[in-house]
């Protein structure tokens, strides 16, 4: 093919239709062609790399013998295994409580809590005295070990439920629990806050509304008044016309305005008249829609005593459910303290001070938290003594939900406080699927767990609880709901809307307190049929990713990157989903030196080849047979790692099956709570059997920069079902393109592939040292506006699509791409513009092949929030209108005068959300830092851009350290170095020294080198004289000196002595004290990626800004500064990379960890330095 009739598209005004028929020789019809040509050749080596690199075909050749058969339990059988397990651990708790109510003398109690304070989740029940005694947290014994449980408490009424005996733990949930409770009728508390009072003053009383709100249930109402303004402050109502209200519902969103709101609230020296305010009160109280119990309270100081009209504030009222209070702040000028007294008015009209209900010094966070109690009592209490279970309640510092399990009694309540995650286990590691989904339900219809629901420990933010009927929206679930309500257990079947599938319906009750249900959706197709023939154990020997605690018997272990590695073999790693108690696993592995012979049990039976011989120590049935299976396939990964035509491209190769195993080379510790199976190149390459699925770029947490997961699904009926993967560089994928097509190559031309989704799986604006946007998760709308525009008027190649997020209450609007496209596309619109474009699918992938023709510069965008993920217009969605994927909330739709029923019916449900990079990590592991690198890369050895392309651990480097000029002569070198091109730039793993490339050799690649290095020397050779001459006539001591600089500036091993062990190096001089703690982690750790990183900004990078991010994944949405705490304690992770392990103290590698001896004395100085390594690959 004559390649110069591809520059004459240069000149073309005119655009031709889609549908052109390529019959004449016309340079369109050449791209058109070439771009044909270009999909059929990334198709045929993307096929190539699954069945070469990652084995898609291997098992193939691998003789079936089959061990013994599993059979896997029918849906019947999974449900009364899931309600047996919870009814077995509620009836534990029920036990629990009831033995305390026996053995307590509740009369004489006060309020208690236990343990105080918390410190883990513990094995056994923490109180349940053998006999009647005053202290009630003395003579424990231990029952019910399975069970898990956070806390045990009494919350007395005498003490309104504040435990003075443990005051170091904040007491806001048991508070709130404990109002909930007792004072659970729907109320409305409005609060008057005077600001003509002292600061002092006015800080207490702010405080005290702030305690009072968070004990409020979603269902109360709240208003807020401050005395000098004229109007209510203003709270958010959906419902109302004009979405905000001067009372609001105390939800999550209202009660943050609220304290935001008091955080503004400053001194005023004058106020309004007090009869104006009491008819602002008075027309409040006359709404229409509150709630019966009201309470109005009125935060002042003593100034009222004085002056009886303020005593009359509140509007006239003979409703004995409206109470009037008012809070006395009492200011001790002389010992400089605050009390507080509460004035309550059962009639209006009396004002006598005789109406005292308390008064205390306000001295802690505990008298404030009381104080709020106080006023909140008194409303009226009404409550039942019967046993109860609560809603579950978000904890941030547990990440996780928390049941309470509470009988109210005459004098308070006495409740337990259970793990959510541990009582609900199954449902939340329940393999679902969009036809195949379980849940857990109160007698209210709120589904409190769903297989659609993230894990807890993944999210970081509150699930929103909802009920059944806006989950399964279809017009008969009404029915399936009464039936649920009235029939303990049964199934009932129905017919899909506008289909010949039907849907099955299976429950049971779980001790009238909660309704389990698995639901089934019959289809004419099948994911995955579960096998019950299995291969016979191998005798390859199996290595548990551990490799830091039980290293390879022959072999070495290495640093891949930054991750603890071993090329001898690949690792086995077992995740929650294996076991049998996901939750108990979880705490038996952050349980220290005991989760050591854990794992060795785990192993232990893994690796026994007689069936049978050892017990199972917790795995599900078909684990060992899966590990056997997934084992014979590290040898032809270790093969194709280190002598495959790709070694130099591909980061890892791993191999998951649906139970949760994976095994990987190179073999590499990963995190225990890591969960393959959730992960978006695992669920989408399940939801997608036998094509090839390409995701977006991620910064890899293990250290090798952004990242591409290509990954396979492979069924059969003889194995496990099982799914493929290999991480490979963002620029391995982006050579293929220009090795397969010079088109991509040529000036004006931009080739990129994105997804199914519209995600850019790669793009040249990725890989621009001069761009400054974000990397991961771009979409087309984003890079490519005018081309996203102009997608939308092909018909049948793209749909915006909604699905319905209901565990955060969130419709989402997204692109969906027809990968079934056979022909190529191109410009729709006929006008003179000069971008053309061209785009078809990938034959057998998720993902399009594009090119983009552009001889000028032409502006367009899509609507997209700059600040979040909210759409610009929820009333309205065209198919031809473009935007970026964003969300709107569905909470609007439960409002009572919403019409909108319909259009939630017809919306589905979005299915599993994938995990992504905010997944946490609990702890950097050093060990690697001092292990030899399992690669010598030789990135110098590249001399061209071609060839250093896509290289693990190589970045062409092609701009000056300033960010803007571009080297005089561009060179390959270690990421590390000249990440994205930049010479020195920051890293998202917080480096930017140039330590890894050779001195001479930086000095004449970067003229900003020399002076920014004689700069540096000369000021610091000034400061050291300075400080030299100070300390001459000084008679301080050098052990008063220490390192206060930047955490990332300290590189060199024997520099960060505040990484060393404290064991292995002991300074008897004391100075060690003023290092930082060793046990704090590392503030820039590779394993706490920072995704907030930005590329640095140069001259011809602009960023728009735009949020491009898919529900829940983490976007490069700001710069950071690695001073900044608030990002250094980042807990996001790569999308599809793998963690370090937690909490187990691995063992230490030989290493030299000597450190230099500072001598001491008056001329002697320790100045805060960068060190500069020998500049040399890595």
């Amino acid at each position: 093919m004559n390649i110069q009739c591809f520059i004459v598209i240069i000149g073309v005004s005119r655009v031709l239709s889609q549908n052109e028929d390529c019959t004449t020789n016309t340079s369109r019809c050449d791209y058109k062609l070439s771009i044909k040509q270009l999909s059929h050749t990334l198709a045929t080596k993307l096929t190539e790399y699954t069945v070469k690199e990652l084995g898609s075909e291997y098992t193939s050749h691998l003789e079936v013998r089959t061990a013994y058969k599993l059979n896997y339990d029918t849906t019947d059988a999974l449900l009364s295994n899931i309600v047996e397990k919870l009814n077995y651990k509620l009836s534990s708790a029920v036990n629990i409580l009831l033995d305390m109510k026996e053995s307590l003398d509740l009369n004489n109690t006060l309020t208690f809590t236990h343990p105080c304070p918390f410190n883990s989740i513990r094995k056994s029940v923490f109180v349940k005295p053998s006999y009647v005694s005053k202290d009630p947290q003395i003579n424990m014994l231990e029952r019910f070990k399975d069970l898990k449980i956070k806390r045990q408490y009494f919350l007395a009424h005498i003490d309104y439920g504040t435990d003075k005996d443990c005051t170091n733990i904040p007491h806001s949930n048991l508070r709130y629990l404990y109002h909930k409770v007792i004072h659970g009728s729907p109320k409305l508390v409005v609060f008057i806050i005077d600001n003509n009072m002292r600061m002092e003053s006015l800080q207490h009383a702010i405080n005290i509304a702030k305690e009072t709100v968070y004990a409020l249930q979603s269902i109360d109402m709240i208003a807020l008044k401050i005395t000098n303004m004229t109007s209510f402050i203003k709270f958010e109502d959906i419902c109302s016309n004009d979405d905000v209200s001067n009372i609001g519902n105390a939800t999550e969103s209202n009660k943050l305005l609220f304290r935001e709101y008091l955080s503004t609230i400053d001194f005023s020296s004058t106020s309004l008249p007090p009869q104006i305010i009491g008819r602002e009160l008075k027309t409040l109280l006359n709404g229409t829609h509150l709630p019966e119990n009201k309470l109005l309270i009125f935060l002042t100081d003593t100034k009222v005593m004085d002056n009886d009209i303020w005593l009359k504030i509140f509007p006239h009222s003979t409703n004995e459910n409206v109470k009037f209070a008012i809070g006395l702040l009492y200011e001790n000028y002389i010992d400089k303290n605050c009390s507080l007294g509460i004035l309550h008015f059962d009639k209006w009209h009396n004002h006598s001070n005789n109406h005292s209900v308390m008064k205390m010094h306000i001295n802690d966070s505990g008298v404030i938290g009381q104080v709020a109690s106080a006023f909140i009592s008194l409303l009226p209490n009404k409550y039942e003594q019967q046993l109860k279970v609560e809603l579950p309640i978000w904890e941030a510092t547990e990440r996780d939900f928390i049941v309470s399990m509470v009988i109210p009694t005459s004098s308070g309540i006495l409740g337990l406080d259970l793990y959510w995650s541990d009582l609900a286990e199954d449902i939340i590691y329940f393999k679902g699927n969009i036809q195949r989904r379980a849940f857990v339900m109160d007698f209210s219809g709120k589904i409190l767990m769903h297989t659609y629901f993230p894990r807890p420990e993944a999210i970081s933010e509150k699930i929103k609880f909802t009920t059944l009927d806006k989950i399964e929206t279809s017009p008969f679930i009404e029915n399936v709901m009464q039936e649920m309500l009235l029939n303990s257990s049964g199934n009932m079947t129905v017919i899909k809307n506008n289909t010949t599938s039907k849907i099955t319906y299976s429950w049971k009750w779980v001790r009238q307190l909660y309704i389990a249900c698995i639901v089934f959706e019959e289809s004419n197709s099948t994911i995955f049929n579960m096998s019950n023939t299995f291969l016979s154990r191998t005798n390859k020997e199996i290595l548990f990713h551990r490799i830091d605690l039980f290293p390879p018997r022959t072999g070495r272990i290495c640093r891949h990157f930054k991750q603890i590695s071993t090329i001898e073999q690949g690792t086995v790693y077992l995740s929650p989903s294996s076991f049998q108690s996901p939750f108990t696993y979880l705490y038996d592995m952050s349980d220290g030196q005991e989760a050591i012979t854990y794992m060795q049990n785990y192993l232990a039976y893994l690796r026994s080849v007689a069936h049978g011989l050892l017990s199972n120590p917790g795995l599900k049935s078909e684990i060992q047979h899966d590990v056997g299976f997934l084992n014979s396939i590290l040898s032809f990964y270790k093969r194709q790692h280190l002598h495959g035509s790709l070694s130099k491209y591909v980061v890892r190769r791993y191999a998951v099956t649906d139970s949760g195993v994976l095994v990987m080379f190179p073999g590499t510790v990963l995190e225990y709570d890591y969960e393959p199976v959730r992960r978006p190149w695992y669920t989408h390459a399940i939801e997608n059997p036998g094509k090839i699925i390409l995701t977006s770029p991620n910064l890899d947490v293990g250290g090798a920069g952004y990242i591409v997961t290509i990954s396979f699904s492979i069924k059969s009926p003889s194995y496990p079902a099982m799914v493929v993967a290999m991480d490979v560089t963002m620029g391995f994928l982006y050579k293929i393109l220009i090795d397969s097509s010079p088109l991509c190559s040529m000036s004006y031309n931009k080739c990129f592939i994105m997804n199914n989704r519209g995600y850019l799986v790669s793009h040249p604006g990725l890989m621009d040292p001069n761009s400054s946007g974000p990397i991961e998760q771009q979409h087309i709308t984003h890079k490519e506006s005018m081309i996203a525009i102009d997608m939308l008027n092909h018909k049948g190649f793209v749909t915006k699509r909604l699905c319905n997020n209901f565990y955060d209450k969130t419709i989402q609007r997204y692109y969906d791409f027809n990968t079934s496209l056979s022909s190529v596309l191109s410009n729709v619109v006929s006008t003179d513009h000069c971008v053309h474009y061209y785009i078809t699918a990938i034959p057998g992938t998720n993902a399009f092949i594009g090119l983009i023709n552009a001889s000028c510069s032409v502006g367009a965008f899509c609507p997209c929030s700059m600040v979040d993920r909210l759409c610009l217009n929820c009333n309205r969605m065209e198919q031809t209108e473009c935007e970026c994927p964003c969300e709107c909330s569905s909470e609007q739709f439960e409002c009572p005068n919403s019409n909108a029923s319909n259009f939630i019916q017809n919306v589905p449900l979005c299915g599993i959300t994938p995990e992504s990079n905010n997944h946490k990590s609990h702890y950097f592991h050093n060990v690697a830092e001092n292990l030899k690198s399992c690669f010598d890369f030789q990135c110098e050895a590249y001399l061209t851009h071609s060839a250093c392309l896509g290289v693990l651990g190589c970045e062409w480097c092609q701009i000056d350290a300033d960010g803007r000029s571009p080297l005089t002569t561009p060179f390959c070198t270690s990421q590390s170095t000249c990440f994205n091109g930049v010479l020195g730039a920051v890293t998202p793993y917080g480096e930017g020294t140039f330590g890894h490339i050779n001195k001479d050799a930086f000095a004449s690649y970067s003229a900003i080198g020399p002076i920014a290095g004689f700069i540096v020397t000369v000021s610091l050779i000034i400061a050291v004289a300075t400080y030299c001459y100070k300390q001459n006539t000084s008679t301080a001591s050098c052990h008063n000196l220490y390192v206060d600089g930047p955490a990332e500036t300290w590189h060199d091993a024997d520099v960060q002595m505040g990484n060393l062990q404290s064991d292995d190096m002991h300074d008897a001089s004391g100075q060690d004290k003023l290092l930082p703690a060793l046990e704090i982690e590392a503030p820039i750790s590779p394993y706490r990626v920072i995704t907030g990183y930005r590329r640095p900004h140069t001259a011809g990078g602009s960023d728009q800004g735009y949020s491009t991010m898919t529900p829940h994944e983490d976007s490069e949405a700001t710069g950071f500064s690695v001073n900044d705490p608030t990002v250094l304690s980042d807990d996001t992770k790569s999308d599809v990379s793998f963690p370090p392990p937690a909490r187990v103290k691995p063992r230490l590698m030989q290493t030299d960890l000597t450190m230099t001896v500072l001598p001491c004395g008056k001329n002697s100085v320790i100045a805060p330095v960068t060190v500069h390594r020998n500049m040399e690959a890595s």
